[in-house]
């Protein structure tokens, strides 16, 4: 496939694969071996494996090595592998040679796919010792995560010859670990057929009411909202996994599915700026997950309810929980959620107004993403250190880093994190006394922020707005800013709603005494 630039960002957020361990697993295997290897590479659609199969091939350019793609585009194609597979010859420089099927279990060429992966797995089983012989390279199939069981059951011979197997998620599977500071996640886009929302509900749309297909329903209202959260319609992301959930938990769904559905649920209220229903089903998910020994479910939740309680001004309960996560982080060895645990730590205590111990922890996670190539972290790390160094006066060193990370959100398409960054160097300006120029920055921030649906992004930047254009004279305006401001503040429970309530009503006895109005 060749793609624009801005195709493989637009994939790229999707899947966002420097946060997944299983994708570093991946890179490490190449870097480690040598000669005849079988890798089983398993993701949600053919844009993840285009994405894998394109950073594969930038990673061995840059060593003198090569991807080998065979050439399958159809069904038809895969069923005529076996004929020819042996007699292939790949190039002396070869690190890779790369078979790609992808078809979900819910497209329309699902079944014809499955047919062709069966029937030339069973003719490839009896060619296992001829494979190992004849290719000197990892020999690498990717496809949909049913391919596993189809490998398992139709050519177990060439199964127990396997080296890895690695599943790459998409990103609402994995970024409920993100972090829970002003700088927010990034927001994920998709461009295949197989992951259009509409697609995914145009199916489901045919299940309703249909017996016994109550749980593949939840599951294309699931993948639906994976869809939709690719465009930041979080509204709509709730309203289909509301109704998932509900359906899961009618009919009895795998408690993994459960898990899944409940933390994606949780991170939409999140970014929606719900605490409350947040705090609600992270703490049945922990529950759930604790039950059935589900660590790394375990640590997504612990870290959600570190969230809520941050959202919900209760710094001190949040700070237990991240510290939590932090631990179960550690025990279990996943450094992606290392990171984020040492961030949000900082988040917390900069909450507290403690900047010094803020950078120490933003310090530690921006040592781990960077060694982990976790860029989306890095630019959250990034800034969290402007936010610190803001709150100590350092207001020049706190424009360096969020320019940096201005620089890197725009780079890998955080539209979320790009308006945060735009809405802290509107605040900093303004701390400098350059009104024009920080009213210029929320403007752009504000303006992010309704497209994906940020309510307490869209509440932060109307209410900074209101501030500096208080200092500028026009309280008539002000007040309007304000007004909008606590209106969203009130609807998400945001505890600072009383902040602005009081400082609104004085703006307005301001206002109506100055036209002599009777109060």
């Amino acid at each position: 496939m060749t793609a624009s630039d801005s195709q493989w960002d637009v994939i790229a957020r999707r899947y966002r694969l420097g946060e997944q361990a299983e994708w570093r697993k991946l890179l490490t295997h190449f870097k480690l071996t040598s000669g005849f290897d079988f890798v089983v590479l398993l993701v949600a659609d053919n844009d993840g494996a285009l994405l894998c199969r394109h950073e594969l091939e930038k990673q061995f350019e840059e060593s003198g090595h090569s991807l080998f793609a065979l050439d399958i585009h159809t069904p038809e194609d895969l069923r005529r592998l076996p004929e020819w597979f042996l007699d292939l010859s790949c190039p002396p420089d070869t690190t890779c040679l790369w078979l790609q099927g992808v078809a979900p279990d819910y497209t329309q060429d699902y079944v014809e796919w499955r047919g062709a992966w069966q029937n030339t797995l069973a003719r490839l089983n009896t060619f296992r010792n001829p494979i190992r012989e004849k290719f000197d390279c990892t020999l690498l199939f990717a496809g949909a995560p049913w391919l596993q069981e189809v490998l398992r059951e139709t050519a177990p011979d060439l199964w127990s010859v396997r080296t890895t197997v690695v599943t790459i998620e998409t990103a609402l599977s994995i970024n409920i670990t993100g972090d829970g500071n002003v700088i927010g996640n990034a927001n994920v886009v998709t461009i295949n057929s197989s992951a259009d929302p509409k697609f995914a509900l145009q199916r489901a749309e045919r299940l309703r009411g249909v017996s016994g297909k109550e749980l593949e329903l939840a599951t294309l209202l699931y993948r639906a909202g994976e869809g939709l959260a690719a465009y930041d319609e979080w509204r709509e992301v709730e309203k289909v996994l509301n109704e998932a959930l509900e359906i899961q938990q009618r009919h009895n769904a795998p408690s993994t599915d459960l898990l899944e559905t409940l933390e994606a649920l949780a991170w939409t209220y999140h970014l929606m700026g719900q605490s409350r229903h947040t705090l609600e089903l992270s703490e049945q998910a922990l529950d759930l997950a604790r039950e059935i020994g589900a660590r790394w479910h375990e640590g997504n939740a612990l870290n959600n309810l570190g969230l809520a309680w941050l959202g919900l001004g209760e710094t001190d309960r949040a700070i237990e929980y991240f510290k939590q996560y932090l631990a179960t982080s550690r025990e279990i060895g996943n450094r992606h959620d290392e990171g984020n645990a040492l961030g949000n730590l900082g988040s917390a205590y900069f909450a507290l107004g403690e900047p010094q111990r803020a950078i120490e922890y933003n310090e530690q996670k921006l040592a781990i993403v960077r060694e982990i190539g976790n860029r989306l972290g890095e630019s959250n790390g990034l800034g969290n250190l402007g936010n610190a160094y803001n709150l100590l006066g350092d207001l020049r060193r706190a424009i360096e880093y969020y320019e940096q990370q201005l620089e890197l959100v725009r780079e890998i398409g955080d539209r979320r994190g790009e308006g945060n960054a735009l809405g802290n160097l509107g605040i900093t300006y303004k701390n400098l006394g350059e009104t024009q120029r920080a009213i210029e920055y929320y403007e752009q921030s504000l303006n992010l922020k309704r497209e994906i649906g940020d309510q307490r992004g869209e509440a932060n930047s109307l209410w900074n707005m209101g501030l500096t254009l208080d200092e500028l004279g026009q309280r008539a305006r002000s007040v309007e800013l304000a007004a909008a401001a606590l209106t969203i503040f009130e609807q998400i429970e945001d505890p600072f709603a009383e902040t602005v309530r009081g400082k609104l009503e004085e703006w307005r006895a301001e206002v109506a005494d100055d036209r002599g109005e009777i109060l």
